[in-house]
């Protein structure tokens, strides 16, 4: 136990030194290839493994945030590869959320218990069994050759998303800019921007603008505005009228 305790504080401590501009609580793993910006917060019992967390971002207590063991290029949204896992700056994800091969955009809030990235199964074969069509091992052996079955895809989140509590989001899926995810929903096909989904399935709901103005915002972009910016328009995002932000974003 003494050995361990020792061990333990030692790698806590090497993290430590290579993460100076980030907070990690003790009893959270940051491995691989991970880059973290300014002013990151791992809160304890987390895993991180080859991942890039932008400035700003929070991890809560007991997250896995990994990539896929499996190799491959995908178009995600935004883009990246299978095997990276992105958090853009002022996102935050909450605790016991479990997440792999996923790209997350800027000023994204995702709740609790989240699930994301843990592969799929095929329903037109025989089985569903991956000791007939994988050759990971996944029961200890395998009866195929070769991969007949794409058991796993890159998901994309866009920025300024909010993903409700236990929630689910299969793999592959692209969920739009300012999208909105229902508490509880499964997510089993693309999200278009700005909509409001939710229910098993998922289904959309409503969009929160107008079709104008969600055009508008696309273009707008306000996500990828500097931090003064962002500062100085803070009043016109707390407004009710996304047509007068709009309208003060072209000035400006």
């Amino acid at each position: 136990m003494l050995v361990d305790n020792l061990k333990n504080s030692l790698k806590y401590l090497q993290q430590k030194g290579r993460y100076r501009g980030a907070r990690i609580a003790y009893g959270s793993r940051i491995a691989g290839a991970t880059t973290l910006g300014a002013d990151v917060v791992i809160e304890k019992d987390c895993y991180i493994f080859d991942s890039t967390l932008g400035d700003r971002v929070q991890v809560q207590e007991g997250c896995s945030i990994f990539r896929s063991l499996l190799e491959g290029q995908v178009v995600i949204y935004p883009r990246a590869r299978l095997s990276e896992v992105r958090f853009g700056s002022y996102s935050y994800v909450n605790e016991h959320a479990l997440m792999r091969s996923v790209s997350v955009g800027r000023f994204t809030s995702i709740g609790p218990h989240f699930l994301c990235g843990y592969g799929d199964h095929p329903s037109d074969l025989v089985s569903t069994s991956p000791v007939f069509y994988s050759t990971r091992n996944q029961c200890g052996t395998s009866f195929a050759d070769k991969d007949y079955f794409a058991e796993a895809s890159a998901t994309g989140i866009g920025h300024d998303v909010w993903i409700g509590t236990r929630a689910f989001v299969r793999d592959g899926v692209n969920i739009g800019h300012g999208a909105i995810i229902a508490a509880g929903a499964v997510v089993v096909k693309d999200v278009p921007d700005y909509a409001i989904v939710g229910g098993v399935p998922a289904r959309v709901i409503r969009f929160r603008f107008a079709d104008e103005a969600i055009k508008q915002l696309l273009e707008i972009e306000w996500w990828n505005w500097s931090e003064d910016k962002l500062r100085a328009a803070q009043p016109m995002f707390v407004r009710d009228d996304v047509n007068a932000f709009i309208e003060w974003a072209r000035r400006v």
